[in-house]
């Protein structure tokens, strides 16, 4: 099946989801045509309960150790691109995503409005379901990473239901991307260095009662990311010219 006359995959990191993983794959429309799963080295039975599905579209990548949330992304897009695949968008394992609504993302880069999308609970339901240090958190490392990119039309910008067209993978160099977590605003920054446009998009959240869905400690995530985000603002200063110079004689 096709989208729009585009090809979809979705590409799933988890690591140790043993509890939410098989409700993520469930949701997830029937337009798409492949689904990676990337357990990132988990201890539990994550990829024994995605075997067992036993389902075509699937495809199930098992690493020995845990390299990251990033590094799954990447290998997942590397993935994509040996399948063809136009559109590769991305979801978490822990079913905070509400798949009836990826049309929304990947509808700008269909209409050729965007190459990287992203959703923005901010535009909806932020205020009302994040937990106060998350929410607050989000804001700062937001407003740091539309300084980092230099993109100042996105806000959300830890948000990890994305999606991004097959340009951008073919084109940029994935070995210089962020491997853990903070992939998020890591991705922005360089993603917006070569010049490709990036578009939030209003979603809803979801999280469930009684579950711990995020395995983020918020305090150590924003002294981490903080770092991260001020050594990819440098690194876009010294070679965001260079890399668009590039871009631009490629397509003379």
């Amino acid at each position: 099946m096709v989208y729009r006359g585009k090809k979809i995959s979705i590409t799933i990191p988890a690591y140790n989801e043993e509890r939410l993983i098989i409700p993520t794959i469930m949701g997830i429309p029937d337009f798409v045509d492949k689904i990676f799963v990337v357990d990132d080295g988990s201890k539990d039975l994550t990829s024994n309960l995605v075997e067992r599905l036993k389902n075509p579209k699937i495809k199930l990548i098992k690493l020995t150790k845990n390299q990251g949330v990033g590094n799954a992304i990447k290998i997942g897009y590397m993935t994509s691109l040996r399948h063809n695949i136009d559109i590769v968008a991305v979801v978490g394992g822990d079913h905070q995503f509400d798949l009836e609504q990826l049309p929304l993302l990947l509808d700008p880069i269909v209409n050729d409005e965007a190459d990287y999308t992203k959703g923005n609970r901010f535009l909806v339901d932020a205020k009302k379901v994040m937990p106060n240090k998350r929410y607050f958190g989000n804001i700062f490392l937001s407003i740091l990473t539309r300084i980092g990119s230099g993109v100042h039309n996105i806000f959300d910008t830890q948000d990890g239901f994305t999606a991004i067209s097959r340009k951008v993978i073919e084109t940029v160099d994935w070995d210089l991307f962020w491997d853990g977590y903070g992939y998020v605003s890591d991705f922005i920054i360089k993603i917006a260095a070569h010049g490709f446009r990036i578009k939030d998009v209003p979603r809803r959240s979801i999280y469930l009662e009684g579950e711990k869905q995020s395995k983020i400690v918020i305090s150590r995530y924003i002294k981490r990311n903080f770092l991260m985000i001020l050594k990819g603002w440098k690194w876009r200063i010294i070679h965001q010219r260079k890399i668009r110079n590039k871009r631009k004689d490629k397509k003379l």
